[in-house]
């Protein structure tokens, strides 16, 4: 026996598992084919939240910075309001690219400095967004 005899012995025994394979996954295929299809814009950009929800959680997260700033505590202080000066970043783009407002992309895994922080989110109560006079609004920011 030689090797093509082998591969058409092979081939014949497989095609039954091929079969029934390609049906199950060429129906899944072509249902997210169709999906992809059907979804309007661009699959591609990010989808952000509505500025509700946006300014919501901002006031949120500034009010949270506020609090812990004014804090006495020892420990991972610091930290904690790096991390929610990040967040507060993140958040604060968005809104600015909903609003129409410039605003410089942060670091990659960091947020934007305090001052220029203070400084987006004062260009977003300018340019109408309702944020409380706390923390980074209220005295020009730096912790």
């Amino acid at each position: 026996m030689n090797l093509a005899r082998a591969a058409q012995i092979t081939l014949i025994m497989l095609s039954p598992t091929l079969a029934m394979g390609a049906a199950i996954y060429a129906s899944r295929l072509a249902r997210a084919l169709w999906q992809r299809a059907r979804r309007p814009g661009d699959p591609l950009r990010a989808r952000s939240a509505p500025i509700e929800q946006l300014a919501t959680d901002l006031r949120r997260l500034l009010r949270q910075h506020d609090e812990l700033r004014t804090r006495t505590e020892p420990g991972l202080r610091q930290v904690r309001l790096r991390a929610l000066e990040a967040a507060i970043t993140d958040l604060a783009v968005q809104a600015a690219r909903a609003l129409g407002v410039p605003a410089t992309a942060p670091p990659a895994h960091a947020g934007l400095r305090p001052a220029e922080l203070s400084r987006l989110l004062h260009d977003l109560t300018e340019a109408g967004l309702a944020l409380p006079a706390v923390g980074l609004l209220a005295d020009g920011g730096g912790t």
